[in-house]
């Protein structure tokens, strides 16, 4: 659920009487641990209420807190990466970047309200992770085309329980974590979970620490409403790598490695250059079953976040070796040239001292059950507001050049200019009204569901050097709709079709009017669920179209260009392809996850976007032994990513050739490997309150890729086992 507030009702205590027991709210997700540990039935990211995964005419995939523990994820990706679709992006030590079908994400969705941030979102405070793939006006009317990596925060339970425990490891561990739940009483439950990190990563000097606290607390003001009140309140720093420099050499699929003389854990940044951000964010979830048929919810959201200054990288090498011809677009290297010293000159720093969200959401589900039919009707409104401000100050033209023999200590005469580059602050408001009807006939076998969204969006920006100022808004009508046929009670066929609209502000310089940037979605698909709910699988095919994006107009490429410019174009994007995923539990003893992805991402040239694979695949599974035998307490897991080969640096530009030539695009630089990264945890429980878990990622130590920035690129951490010993109370 976006807010998920009414985590209990199906957990009653033996304490109470049959009055006060109540069916559970529509805004609640009811688990079903009986058919396997990475199963779930319902989500409820959707459409804001819950919602059985077979009655969905769109593709969403909930990965559970059991695949969270066994994995032992310590970012958002480490865990989606095994949901068809979802695969990894530009950065991958921070802002918790992914692409979702292709489009790329950045910052975090917490309960439904998101919002950026330059750290990746701690996982204490994470119960599980839905993802809704494709367009969705309810959801994220403002979100991307490609889908919401919504995570679901842990919320207060009632019944007494817990857990402390400690990790230690070569990178990326030592941490310690609590999670502690108390019933106070038979209405109040309170739950505190918080997490402490002191991490050294693999580059050279490269850390992260984190301080993230959540107290909650439920207070059941009647048995038919619940209040939930949360505070997460956080404060991280880290050295985080903009990417080490590709060899000179690299070009297409040749010489892609490390530039050449540096050591594999080379950074060029030292540790007093850091990113530090601290942050406040309180979420409060009010529930209310007003009627057997109508209940309500009420879910607001206030985050306010400080991002102190950050080095924005280096720029281009005093003398490239590779050369792009102006007729092909294609890149090239003589196999002579060389520069066996590069210098690089430095970057600046940015900085977003303020960032402010404020979200308010009122929903109301009306469900009715008739003899041969029933229906719901869910139907609300959203308040949304985010701000921020954002300075960048550049360094001094001084030609100071940097030889990367030593990390980064500002070189004698380095200095940044007494003045900001850029030094703006922006706001947005938006105002959504939706209603969702969907009709189940003939016992459930036929599902149909319309969706009708209202959005009013609002922006706004001043320049602080210039005084100048910029408003624009924009009023969209946005439906969506599909079908669901079960052809039996465990296969489903299913059609929908999916839209949002952004807001496209002007550009007058570029000659772009004020527009909209729609994109839809037509997906098709097939679920089974058989073996009694033990086996779920899901085959799609979407296709998604992306409108009104402005790009360039190749006339001004032309040799002479015209006078005046000719004016930007609009052009679109499309991502289409195939999806395939499962979750099945063959024996209690045994579970598996796994998916395969088979698409497209493009734009109106047929041209691939940087960092995104169209090919992508994973699979886990975990055993454990009996709990009578030899081998009782213990567990094993396994699994594989595979990340197909993606280009690199960005692209689309045209080239200037020759006068009376046509421009063409730009072809990337140079492309990305694929990978297949392997990795496995061992889960030993001593007895009811320990309990010790070895996490080994990269198990077969390989050397690749994981993203690029132009041509900077990211290097894998080598194997790397991780210990966690756990008390549970």
């Amino acid at each position: 659920m976006l807010g998920l507030a009414v985590t209990t009702y199906a957990q009653q205590t033996s304490a109470q009487n049959d009055e006060e027991i109540v069916r559970l709210s529509p805004f609640s997700v009811q688990e079903s641990a009986d058919i396997g540990r990475y199963q779930a039935v319902e989500a409820s990211s959707g459409t804001r209420v819950r919602m059985n995964l077979m009655d969905s005419t769109q593709s969403i995939s909930v990965v559970t807190s059991e695949f969270l523990a066994d994995t032992g994820s310590a970012r958002v990706l480490d865990a989606v990466k095994y949901v068809a679709g979802v695969g990894a992006s530009t950065q991958p030590n921070a802002l918790d970047v992914m692409n979702v079908r292709g489009f790329r994400s950045y910052g975090t969705t917490i309960d439904g309200f998101n919002q950026f941030s330059m750290l990746n979102q701690d996982p204490i405070i994470i119960d599980r992770i839905e993802v809704v793939k494709g367009p969705n006006s309810v959801l994220a009317p403002q979100g991307l085309p490609g889908g919401v990596v919504n995570n679901v925060s842990k919320k207060p339970l009632f019944t007494n329980q817990g857990y402390a425990s400690y990790q230690v490891g070569r990178w990326d561990a030592n941490r310690a974590e609590i999670d502690g739940n108390y019933v106070v009483n038979d209405k109040l439950a309170v739950r505190v979970v918080g997490a402490v990190t002191d991490a050294d990563d693999y580059g050279k000097g490269e850390y992260h620490q984190n301080i993230t606290v959540m107290p909650m607390f439920t207070y059941r003001i009647s048995p038919k409403t619940e209040f939930t009140a949360q505070l997460q309140i956080y404060n991280g720093s880290m050295l985080a790598n903009n990417g080490n420099p590709v060899s000179l050499y690299a070009v297409n699929r040749s010489h892609v490695r490390l530039q050449e003389g540096l050591p594999r854990d080379f950074q060029f940044i030292g540790r007093g250059i850091t990113r530090h951000q601290s942050g406040k964010n309180t979420r409060l979830f009010l529930t209310s079953q007003i009627t057997d048929k109508l209940s309500m919810r009420i879910a607001g959201n206030w985050a306010y976040q400080n991002y102190r200054p950050n080095f924005f990288g280096t720029g281009d090498a005093d003398t490239e070796v590779i050369q792009l011809d102006q007729i092909t677009g294609e890149w090239s290297w003589d196999g002579v040239t060389r520069n066996d010293n590069p210098r690089y000159q430095f970057g600046g720093i940015n900085e977003w001292n303020k960032l402010y969200y404020g979200n308010l959401q009122n929903d109301f589900v009306y469900e009715h059950t008739a003899d041969t039919w029933k229906s719901q009707t869910v139907t609300g409104y959203a308040i949304n507001y985010s701000g921020q401000s954002f300075r960048r100050i550049d360094h001094e033209p001084d030609g100071i050049w940097y030889d990367f023999t030593n990390n980064f200590t500002p070189p004698s005469g380095y200095t940044l200019q007494d003045k900001w580059f850029a030094n703006s602050k922006s706001y947005t408001r938006s105002r959504q009204f939706y209603i969702v009807e969907v009709l189940n006939f003939f016992e459930d076998r036929l599902v149909l569901s319309g969706t009708l969204s209202y959005n009013h969006y609002f922006s706004g920006s001043t320049d602080n050097l210039t005084v100048a100022s910029t408003q624009s808004s924009t009023e969209v009508w946005v439906p969506s709709g599909g079908v669901v046929y079960k052809l039996t009670p465990g296969i489903t066929a299913y059609y929908g079709y999916t839209k949002q609209e952004l807001d496209g502000p002007a550009r007058p310089t570029s000659g772009i009017p004020h527009h909209t940037v729609p994109s839809e979605q037509h997906e098709v698909g097939v679920r089974l669920k058989l073996f009694d709910g033990k086996l779920y699988t899901t085959f799609a095919y979407f296709d998604i179209v992306q409108d009104n994006l402005v790009t360039w107009n190749f006339e001004n490429f032309r040799q002479p260009p015209p006078n005046p410019p000719a004016p930007d174009i609009m052009s679109n994007r499309t991502a289409k392809g195939f999806e395939f995923e499962f979750a099945w539990a063959p024996t209690k003893n045994f579970s598996v996850i796994g998916s395969y992805t088979k698409y497209e991402n493009r734009d109106a040239d047929n041209m691939r976007y940087s960092n995104v694979a169209e090919e992508m695949g994973g699979i886990w599974g975990q055993y454990t032994f009996s709990e009578t035998g030899p081998l009782r307490g213990l567990s094993i897991g396994l699994g594989a990513n595979y990340v197909g080969e993606r280009p690199s640096d960005v692209i689309g530009q045209f080239t200037q050739p020759p006068p009376g030539v046509d421009p063409v695009r730009i072809q990337p630089s140079f492309w990305i490997p694929s990978y297949t990264v392997v990795e496995a945890s061992v889960n030993y429980r001593f007895n009811k309150n320990w309990k010790a878990q070895l996490v080994v990622n990269n198990l077969l130590d390989r050397d690749y890729i994981p993203g690029s920035f132009n041509r900077y690129i990211f290097v894998s951490t080598p194997i790397n086992p991780k210990l966690t010993v756990r008390y549970e109370f």
